[in-house]
């Protein structure tokens, strides 16, 4: 009797860790519902895919891509082109006070790399109109390699149409 008592437990928890049936399989398939490649974000078949990503809905869907804007911004910076790179913001920066002063005091420019990351959300609202846009620079002048991390923050322009830089913040790596 004393060798059953061990029994009792493991019958008791045998028993409580049944596995659930699992479902039937269905036996009819859903109706087939026509799709046009336009209409389905999920085809990546073709090189543009019309239907704009929720993340960036706030502006139209022919707008520029916000890596893009930062990319033009940068090459303005560059070109020394001031005006033209503070029509790039929504308020335009003073100076050497800007987030980014860092890029617009690089001078004597023999190369220059910006990669830019995948936009991410900072609000809440759907859709968002706060993305940041993370950003690595690689700038090559007369006196060595320079290189700079940090992220662009974009809102839509108050028609919808385009991003604008809200904010930034560029800082040196160090190695």
């Amino acid at each position: 009797m004393r060798g059953c008592s061990w029994l009792l437990p493991l019958l008791l928890i045998g028993c409580s860790c049944q596995r659930a049936p699992e479902p039937e399989p269905a036996t009819t398939a859903p109706p087939a519902v026509p799709s046009q490649a336009k209409d389905s974000p999920s085809d990546a078949t073709g090189p543009h895919v019309d239907v704009p990503p929720p993340l960036l809905a706030a502006v139209s869907a022919g707008a520029e891509h916000p890596g893009a804007v930062i990319h033009g911004y940068v090459g303005q910076l560059l070109r020394r082109d001031f005006a033209a790179a503070d029509a790039a913001w929504r308020t335009a920066p003073r100076g050497n006070h800007a987030d980014d002063a860092v890029l617009r005091a690089l001078q004597d420019v023999v190369a220059l790399r910006v990669n830019t990351g995948s936009p991410v959300a900072r609000d809440t609202r759907q859709p968002s109109q706060l993305i940041e846009v993370p950003v690595q620079v690689r700038a090559t002048t007369g006196a060595g390699t320079l290189r700079y991390s940090g992220w662009y923050r974009l809102v839509p322009d108050p028609e919808g149409r385009a991003w604008q830089i809200h904010s930034a913040q560029v800082q040196p790596v160090l190695d």
